[in-house]
């Protein structure tokens, strides 16, 4: 309850009292007796104070991808009798992802006096600068008095949280081949007429603003629209490499990080085209296949909490390979050897167009972290970061529909090939 001045307030003065009582001093005996009585007063001053009640606490947008603005929001009210006191508050806040919780506080708000029933509207901004989920309050709240002498600590309010996604890369979706029996554009059966609403999805530059879907774009905090016109059947299947063994250092950990963002890009990407998308990881989850604005978020939220794990590529392209398959796959691998590349040959007679995205830059000394074959028709990027990756995937996207040769700009020209 006593501040560090209290209790030395109250030292001293104990020991005033001492000495005026020992030595027969009327003048120390009343000083320390006063200084007694304010350190007395000050714990009743705090003691009787009531403090703020919290009405709602809100954070807005509840879905956000790193470096978005999210603003924690806390509506107050003062249920006493008087005005408050100048108060401190800050905010409980937790970090999680799937290997590791983190927890800190937000920075101390002072707060000016409230008048009896009015209310206090406090605002912050949220740090996203990891992807997670983060979990705010309750609010902590100290009552001080007017000398700093006394303190009261209350918790108050419940919690609020909210998902960060992998921050996102200004990219397109992957080419499609000409031809392509999984490539075909259909109209929904009940859709005929072209008025049968087939579900909603983002805004894009062209969509005619008649067709925002208002209560959905409040939701997500971005437009979005009803599609009613004829839509894609493109299969896009990305595949992420979640091994720690290929991630255990902290090079690897960002690069990491620039893999799960360019999943979470290449998944947008596609499903703003209209394809069914689909994302599996070398861990063993797998969204399935879908192309609305849900199954979109269902992969936004996977990605939010992923981390490096046990798995296995070749697990994961057998079992991919053991499917019907068809249309487009995007595999993003940390590094693949001699002998792992061998591994994808299962994906040749499955998918019409295939992309293989290595975040494992070039280092001579290792030449074995370079793929030494792979399927006919396949494009291989070696990238070593999120610019190299966006740079070389725009590269990749901008001819349309024939795939390119290995690209990259800290690859060599024979780091992958087609046979």
């Amino acid at each position: 309850m006593l501040t560090t001045s209290g209790w030395l307030l109250l030292i001293g003065s104990a020991l005033l009292v001492a000495a005026g009582w020992i030595f027969g001093s009327d003048e120390l005996l009343a000083v320390g007796v006063a200084g007694l009585a304010v350190a007395a007063l000050s714990v009743a001053y705090v003691k009787v104070r009531q403090p703020l009640r919290v009405v709602t606490r809100s954070l807005k947008p509840q879905e956000v991808h790193v470096g978005d603005d999210c603003q924690v929001r806390l509506e107050m009210a003062n249920p006493g009798r008087v005005r408050t006191p100048v108060l401190r508050l800050a905010d409980d806040i937790s970090f999680t992802t799937r290997r590791s919780t983190s927890s800190f506080q937000s920075p101390e708000l002072l707060v000016a006096p409230v008048r009896t029933d009015e209310g206090l509207t406090v605002a912050y901004r949220l740090p996203t600068e990891e992807r997670g989920r983060v979990k705010v309050g309750p609010l902590a709240l100290t009552v001080t008095d007017p000398l700093g002498m006394s303190a009261r600590r209350f918790q108050l309010g419940g919690q609020a949280e909210a998902l960060v996604y992998p921050a996102m890369y200004p990219i397109g979706p992957p080419p499609r081949l000409p031809g392509s029996s999984f490539d075909a554009v259909r109209r929904s059966p009940m859709a005929q007429s072209g008025e049968e609403l087939y579900g909603l999805r983002p805004f894009q530059r062209g969509d005619d603003p008649r067709r925002i879907h208002w209560r959905s774009s409040a939701h997500h905090d971005e437009l979005i629209v009803r599609q009613y016109e004829e839509f894609s059947h493109t299969h896009t299947t990305v595949l992420l490499d979640t091994r720690s063994a290929q991630l255990d250092t902290e090079a690897g950990l960002e690069r990491f990080e620039a893999m799960v963002s360019a999943a979470a890009s290449i998944c947008r990407a596609s499903q703003n085209r209209g394809d069914q998308i689909r994302l599996t990881t070398t861990a063993d989850f797998d969204s399935g296949f879908g192309a609305d604005s849900a199954h979109l978020y269902k992969i936004y939220e996977h990605l939010a909490l992923v981390s490096p794990d046990i798995g296995s590529l070749v697990g994961a392209v057998e079992q991919l390979g053991r499917e019907h398959g068809g249309g487009l796959i995007v595999a993003l691998a940390a590094a693949v050897d001699g002998t792992e590349s061998g591994s994808l040959m299962p994906l040749g007679s499955q998918f019409s167009s295939k992309t293989v995205v290595l975040f494992a830059g070039f280092d001579p000394a290792h030449p074995g972290q370079l793929p030494r074959q792979f399927i006919p028709g396949t494009t291989v990027l070696m990238v070593d970061g999120a610019m190299e990756f966006t740079d070389s995937w725009s590269a990749h996207t901008a001819t349309g529909d024939e795939p390119l040769a290995t690209q990259g700009p800290t690859a060599p020209s024979t780091a992958g090939h087609r046979p």
